[in-house]
C-alpha cells in the first residue's frame, strides 16, 4: 500500500510525466524483481514467496531485529541481514578487533550511502568529520569544567519552565522534556548563549532529524538511479531543503557579524572577542580552511541531540522505579558538590551516578547493532571471512547481555559498575565514558563517538539538579516500554513520570 500510495502520488505530476515515465517503470521493474544476493554468507530476512519488493523483509526486521541477529548467529559469525537502509553485513563480538582497525573501513561513507549525500538536502552527512572531531576532542572536552556552572545555571532555569516549581505531583511526558532540554543545553556549548535561546533553531534541527531520516527511508523504496529525481519532489525531501535554508538564515547572520567584529579588533590593534563555544572552535580548527558553518552546526545537532536525550529519558525511567537508587545518588550528589560546587573533578567523583548511566546504556542502547562501515575494497577478516567492496558492515551489541560477561544481564544493578571499579585492572574501563568490546554502546576504536565526555558531563548535570530538586515516580497507570524498530531501541516517547518540587539540599 505505502509503494503504490507513492506510484499513485507521482502520476498525479502532470508537469513532469516525461520525466516519470521511465522512473515509474523503473521502480515497477524494481519492486517486481528484487534479486537475491549471491554470497557465501548466510543471509537472513529475505524477501519470502509472493511479496511484492522488500516491503516483507523490512515488516520483519522492524518487528523483531534482534531476533533476527540471534537467528543469524546459530548460522555463522558473519551474515547478511536485510534491514531498512539495504543489505547489511552483521557480525559477531569476535571481529571486533578487525572492525575497529582495518584501514579500509570507513564510517563516513557508510553514513553517505545511508543517507544520500549525493542528494540536495542530505548536505550534512557528506561532511568532513574531521572538523566536527577536532572540535569535540580538542575543544569542547578539554572545556567541560569551565562549562559546567554556566550549564548547571541554565539547566536549573529550564527545569523550573518544564518541570515547573510545583510542590504537587503532576504528571509529565517526558521523552519531549528530555528532548528539549538536551537541545537547549547542546545549543548553549555549540552556538553560544544568544542562539541558545532561539526557538526556530530548536524547531528546525528536531525537525530536519525525522524528516531527513523518513526521506531516507522513503528514498529506498526507489531504484538508486530514480533517487534524485523523485527526491526533487518528495514533500519530505522538500522539507529537509527548506529546513537547511531557515538554518541558514538563522546561523549566517552571526557567523559574519562575529567575522566582520573580528576583522575590525585586529585592524585597531585591539584583541577580538573569544567565545566559548562551537561557532569560535570551528573557525580556529579549520584554520583558514573552507567550511559550511550551518551544516556543521546540523551535523553537530544530528550526533548529540537524539541519542544523548534517548540515554537521559531512559535514565530517569529506570531510576523512577527505585527509590533507594535514587536516596543514593541525592547522598552522592550532596557530599561531592557541597563543598566545592562544579569542579575539574565532580564529573569524576560522581562515580555512582557514572555506572547508572552506563547500566542504563548497557541494558538499553540506542542500537543493538552500531559502528557501521563501508567497505572501500574487499576486506579479509582475520578468520578467513571476506566482506566484499561497497559493502556495509555492523558489529552487535550482543556482549552487553552475555551472562559470562555480565551476571544476570536482563536486571538493571545501578551498582554493576561502581563494583566494577573496584576490581584490578577494571577500574577505567568501568566509567561510563570507556570504550570496550563487551560495552559498544559510544562505539570502538578510532571512530568511537568523539561527544561522549560531553554526552556524560551533560546527563550528570541535569540529573543532579532533578535529583536535588525534584521528586519523581512513574506516573499512574503507565509501565514505560522500550520501543525497538529494528536495530535502534528507544526510550518509551509517551510514558509519563510524575514530578513535583522539593526543597534541595543546597542549591547548584
Amino acid at each position: 500500500m505505502f509503494t503504490t500510495n507513492t506510484i499513485l502520488y507521482l502520476t498525479k505530476l502532470e508537469s513532469t510525466t516525461w520525466i516519470w515515465a521511465p522512473v515509474l517503470a523503473a521502480i515497477i521493474f524494481w519492486l517486481l524483481s528484487t534479486p537475491s544476493l549471491k554470497t557465501p554468507l548466510p543471509v537472513i530476512n529475505q524477501r519470502q514467496r509472493f511479496e511484492i519488493g522488500s516491503l516483507g523483509s523490512l515488516k520483519r526486521f522492524f518487528k523483531d531485529a534482534h531476533g533476527l541477529i540471534r537467528t543469524g548467529f546459530s548460522q555463522g559469525s558473519a551474515f547478511y541481514l536485510y534491514s531498512e537502509f539495504g543489505p547489511k553485513i552483521v557480525l559477531a563480538p569476535k571481529h571486533a578487533d578487525d572492525f575497529r582497525t582495518h584501514p579500509a573501513f570507513s564510517l563516513s561513507n557508510a553514513i553517505a550511502e545511508e543517507f544520500h549525500a549525493h542528494i540536495r538536502g542530505f548536505d550534512p552527512f557528506k561532511q568532513d568529520p574531521a572538523l566536527v572531531k577536532d572540535v569535540l576532542r580538542t575543544k569542547l572536552t578539554p572545556s567541560l569544567d569551565k562549562l559546567a556552572r554556566p550549564l548547571s545555571e541554565d539547566t536549573r532555569r529550564a527545569l523550573g519552565e518544564v518541570f515547573t516549581d510545583d510542590p504537587e505531583w503532576h504528571d509529565l511526558q517526558l521523552k519531549p522534556i528530555a528532548a528539549s532540554l538536551i537541545s537547549r543545553l547542546s545549543s548553549r556549548v555549540f552556538l553560544g548563549e544568544k542562539l541558545s535561546r532561539n526557538p526556530n533553531w530548536h524547531r528546525v534541527t528536531a525537525d530536519y532529524a525525522v524528516h531527513t531520516f523518513m526521506s531516507a527511508l522513503f528514498l529506498r523504496m526507489f531504484p538508486r538511479c530514480t533517487r534524485p529525481y523523485v527526491a526533487y519532489v518528495l514533500p519530505f525531501c522538500r522539507k529537509i531543503r527548506n529546513e537547511i535554508k531557515e538554518a541558514e538564515e538563522i546561523i549566517t547572520p552571526v557567523v559574519e557579524e562575529r567575522r566582520s567584529a573580528k576583522q575590525e579588533a585586529i585592524r585597531q590593534g585591539q584583541q577580538p572577542e573569544h567565545y566559548e563555544d562551537a561557532m569560535q572552535w570551528m573557525e580556529e580548527c579549520a584554520k583558514g580552511r573552507p567550511y559550511d558553518p550551518t551544516l556543521a552546526q546540523i551535523a553537530l545537532s544530528l550526533a548529540a541531540i537524539h541519542t544523548t536525550s534517548d540515554l537521559l529519558t531512559q535514565t530517569l525511567f529506570y531510576l523512577a522505579e527505585r527509590e533507594d537508587v535514587i536516596k543514593a545518588l541525592r547522598n552522592e550528589v550532596i557530599t561531592v558538590l557541597q563543598n566545592d560546587g562544579w569542579t575539574k573533578s565532580t564529573f569524576n567523583d560522581l562515580k555512582l551516578m557514572d555506572s547508572v548511566l552506563k547500566e542504563s546504556q548497557r541494558l538499553k542502547p540506542h542500537s543493538i547493532a552500531g559502528m557501521r562501515r563501508f567497505a572501500q575494497e574487499d576486506v579479509t577478516l582475520s578468520d578467513g571471512t571476506v566482506l566484499p567492496k561497497g559493502t556495509i558492515s555492523v558489529l552487535t551489541s550482543e556482549p552487553m547481555w552475555d551472562p559470562t560477561i555480565y551476571p544476570e544481564p536482563e536486571t538493571f544493578d545501578a551498582y554493576r559498575f561502581l563494583k566494577m571499579r573496584e576490581t584490578p585492572g577494571l577500574e577505567t574501563a568501568a566509567q561510563a565514558v570507556s570504550i570496550s568490546p563487551q560495552h559498544l554502546a559510544f562505539g570502538l576504536g578510532k571512530h568511537a563517538c568523539p561527544g561522549r565526555f560531553f554526552a556524560i558531563a551533560l546527563n550528570k548535570i541535569i540529573l543532579c539538579h532533578v535529583l536535588l530538586e525534584y521528586d519523581f515516580k512513574v506516573a499512574d497507570g503507565w509501565n514505560p516500554t522500550v520501543r525497538k524498530y529494528g536495530f535502534v531501541w528507544q526510550a518509551d516517547p509517551v510514558a509519563k513520570v510524575s514530578v513535583r518540587r522539593r526543597k534541595e539540599e543546597i542549591v547548584l
